[in-house]
Parts: structure tokens; sequence; C-alpha cells
């Protein structure tokens, strides 16, 4: 390649087509799809394409563009599609250890085979082509006739790394990115390392797209046998690449001036650095970065009444709930009730106990915004029974608490402050899955909510009481849900870490609750709301 400040226009390429990624923020409203396949053409392989033009080096020399041999192929594509089991258990590695994950990824799934065969190629075609012509061909290109080998794969790697915009998503792809390295320096052939993008994207495309497609996709793929079986091929592709081929080229000797060439990548790592800050913010706490959820309490302004059963996680139905919502002048009072199955079962995520119960509540919230007013919670269990009474005034929430034992009497006063819920909808940790029927459903929609428990295990002061947090409100669909009616299109709400489906025409009713421990599904619709 020219040696006349190559250095420094790949770095300011870089800069250039980081730029262009941010972008992709401001086309957040267009189909998921097609806008990665016009990102690949017209911001990575683009910019590339009239990079090589403007330096006047012909593209197929310039980026090493020739075939490796079928075999140095192979070995070539199964050191990506071995490898992608491994960024996968990274990235749950990773996830754990940073303390978020990146939500709403999965509204931006494929629903129809025509969005599944544009997600193929935006990432099993488009990502692998544009990308490596841009990262291998042209960066570590330059950066291999200045540095060497070894740092060209590393500043190559970390600039790959740096390109995806995203903490979590360029940890888990550190091992690729350096293969992709290794495999071009080593084969000195672009094709090769597409092969290899391909391979561990060819993976990503078949996840992605299993709801459209290959269903068993993700068991079959992301599976702790996957991730030896991938180590195993990844290894052999290694072993055969490092035992048949052999750099010839030479890195030339010449000392760049680091300052001069590197203010384009001190530009792109402050850019880079702000907006992994802005992930890490955002992915632990999305919640302070949304509006307030609203409700149209006005769409629940006519009685109903639902049957609904409780499924404990070995699916054994445990109880039967009746719900009714019953408007009054000023409010809306939902109540219902339960009797409980006592059951004690071990499944793959552990064990999951309930007791013999009788359960009643009733929850009044405000008619003209939904916004939560009072309750009761009564309780009858083997030990003894429960009274759990409760109202929001002005900023607190004030709970009573009484349990009638056979040999003793409890009562407790709480008062929690609601300062910092001020404005927010506030949602009370049984009765919300009816509130949110009065939601404007729409793909993609999300706000924040407060979420209270009036009694509670707190875990942080080891005891019972009062609890409240911030919780994130997302909606994603409509998706096929199964139900006892056969299968429905629903929307599917969740509300921190619990879920819930309602039926997409109106009314929305709940069909569905699913809170990490039981799961509730309608039975009948007794009384439809009008």
């Amino acid at each position: 390649m020219s040696n006349r400040h190559s250095v420094h226009s790949v770095n300011i390429l870089f800069l250039i087509v980081l730029l262009l990624q941010l972008m992709n923020f401001f086309a957040a409203d267009m189909p998921q799809y097609p806008r990665l396949i016009a990102n690949e053409a017209l911001f990575v392989l683009l910019p590339s394409l009239l990079y090589l033009r403007w330096e006047g080096l012909p593209f197929r020399k310039a980026v090493r563009l020739r075939s490796p041999g079928w075999k140095t192929g192979l070995a070539s594509l199964l050191i990506g599609a071995g490898l992608y089991p491994v960024s996968i258990a990274l990235a749950s590695v990773f996830q754990m250890l940073l303390g978020y994950t990146m939500t709403g990824s999965e509204t931006l799934l494929p629903k129809t085979p025509f969005e599944g065969v544009l997600a193929i190629i935006a990432y099993a075609v488009m990502a692998p082509v544009c990308e490596e012509i841009f990262a291998r061909g042209i960066i570590q290109r330059t950066y291999h006739d200045r540095f060497g080998s070894g740092k060209a794969i590393l500043l190559s790697g970390g600039l790959f790394i740096m390109f995806h915009l995203s903490l979590l998503q360029g940890l888990s792809i550190i091992p690729l990115s350096l293969a992709l390295g290794y495999v071009y320096w080593r084969t000195e052939s672009l094709a090769a390392s597409i092969l290899t993008h391909f391979g561990a994207n060819a993976m990503a495309a078949l996840v992605v797209t299993s709801n459209v497609f290959w269903q068993t996709a993700p068991s079959v793929l992301v599976s702790p046998m996957s991730m030896l079986i991938g180590i195993l091929l990844a290894a052999a592709g290694y072993t055969y690449l490092k035992k048949n081929t052999n750099p010839k080229q030479k890195p030339k000797q010449v000392r760049p001036s680091l300052a001069r060439h590197a203010w384009p990548l001190i530009v792109a790592g402050l850019i880079y650095l702000g907006l992994i800050g802005l992930e890490v913010s955002v992915g632990r706490s999305p919640e302070t970065f949304l509006d307030p959820v609203t409700v149209d309490a006005s769409r629940l302004i006519a009685a109903g009444e639902w049957d609904y059963a409780l499924y404990n996680r070995a699916d054994d139905a445990v109880a039967e709930i009746t719900c009714r919502l019953e408007p009054q002048e000023d409010t809306i009072l939902l109540r219902w009730g339960s009797v409980h199955q006592a059951y004690d079962v071990e499944v793959d995520r552990g064990r999951f106990v309930g007791s013999d119960a009788k359960i009643t509540e009733e929850v009044t919230y405000r008619r003209t915004d939904g916004q939560l007013l009072q309750g009761v919670h009564l309780g009858e269990f083997e030990w003894g029974k429960s009274k759990t009474e409760w109202a929001i005034d002005s900023e607190r929430l004030l709970v009573k608490y009484a349990h009638a034992g056979e040999t003793e009497q409890t009562v407790q006063n709480f008062e929690l402050v609601l300062e910092e819920a001020e404005g927010k909808l506030i949602l009370e940790g049984t009765s919300w899955p009816w509130i949110l029927a009065a939601l404007p459903f729409s793909p993609n929609y999300a706000g924040s909510a407060y979420y209270v428990r009036p009694y509670a295990w707190r875990q942080e002061t080891n005891d019972h009481g009062p609890m409240l947090e911030q919780v994130q409100v997302r909606v994603s669909g409509p998706e096929t849900l199964e139900t006892s009616a056969g299968p429905l299109q629903a929307w599917k709400v969740t509300v921190g870490q619990e879920t819930a489906w309602y039926s997409v025409d109106a009314p929305n009713v709940l069909l569905q609750h699913d809170n990490g421990f039981e799961t509730k599904l309608l039975v009948t619709l007794l009384n439809p709301v009008n």
C-alpha cells in the first residue's frame, strides 16, 4: 500500500465511519433490517471504496482479495462458527459482571419470513463483506505495513470492537475480533477472514430468525455442548492454519509520528467512552431515562369479570382466580379472590414452594388517571390469618399489617415516603396486570413507573414491610400467544422482571401474566367489557 500518510488517512477513515455509525441512532424509526443493510453499504463499504480510490489503490491488491483455497477457507469458516457460542457465553458472563443487559432487543426480532431473509442478508452477507474490507482489508493491512503483524492484529481488533459502539457487545467479541485478524494475517486473504466472519454471523442469523425459520436454533447453537463443540472446531481450524499457511510478506520498518497519526483515534476513543458510559447508565437504570407511563383510565369504565387458572413452575394447576372490575363514580375498584393448593416442586430453575391459602384483595384506583389510591389484602393460611390495609396519603404510603395466629397476634404500622414517585404512575404488585390493560399499546412503547408492594420480604433490611422501586414498562409485539381458545395475537408487556400479555383487539384483555414464580392464564371472560 502507499506509504504516504497511510496510517494518518486510515485513522481519519475510521473516525469518519464511526461518526457515520452514530447516524443509526437518528434512524431508529426505520425498519430494523433495511436500516442495517443500508448502514453496511453506505456507511461502511462506500467510505472504504472511496478511500481506496482517493489513495489510488487497486481494490483487489490493496485489500488482498484472493482465494485462500477450499481447505483453508473451510478452516477459516470453522473458526468463526466455533467462536459464536463462545461469544454468547462471554456475553452472559459480562452481563452478570456489569449488572445489565441490552433491553428492547426482543422487539427487533423478525416477525415474518421476509424480515427473516433481510436479517440473514444483513448479518451473514453484508456485515462480513463490508466490515472485513474496512477492518482487515484497509485498517489491518495498513497497520501491518507500519507496526508488524502482532500489533496490527491487536490494534485493528481493538478498533473493530470500538466500531460496534457497545461495551457489552465489544467485550463479548474479543476472541472473534482477534481471530479475524489472525486469519487475515495468516492466510493473506480477505476472503478467508470474510468466511470467518460469515461463520460467526451465520450462527447469529440462525438464532435471530429462529421464530420464523429454525425454531430450535437457540437450544442447538446456544448451549454448553455447543460451546464445547465450538471450541473444538475453532481449535481445529486454528491448528490447520498454523500448519498449512506461511505469511510471506514482512512489515516495512517505518516509524510514524504517533502524535500526528493518533488524533483521529483519540477523538474516536472519547466518543466511544461517552457512548459506553451512556450504555452502562441506561442498561443499569433504563427506567430513569424514560417518560412516565400513562394509562387511559376511560377505557376501564365498564364492568368486567374474568376467570384465570394459576400454574406453578412445574405447570401444575394450583389455584383458580376470579377478578372483577367495578367502576365507581370517581374510582375504579378491582377485586379478586383465589383458593390455592400447597406445592413443593423442583425444576431446572430451582425449588418453588406454595402453601394452602384463601386470598381476597381489593384495590382502588383513581378514575381520572388510573393512579393508585388504596387497597386491602386478606389471607387465610394453615398458620392463621393476615390482613394488610394500605392507602396513599399525599406523598406517603400508610400500611397496617395484622397477623392472627393460634397463640399470638401482631399488628405493625409502616409509613413509606413517596416523594420520588410524585407525578408518576404507581403500580401495586398484584393488581397492575389488569390496570395496564389501559396502556397506549404500540410496538416499542416504553415508559417508567413505580412498583409498590405494601407488605413484602425486604432482602436489604432482612424484614417485612413496604417496598417501592422504579421500573421500566415496555411493550413489544404483537406476537402469537397460545391460549385456551387457541393461538391469539397479543401485546407483550414487561414490568421489571414480570411479563403480561394482552389481546390485540380492544378491549385489551389480560390473557396471561408471569411473575417469575407462577403464571396465570385466562380461562373464561365471564362478562366482556363493552
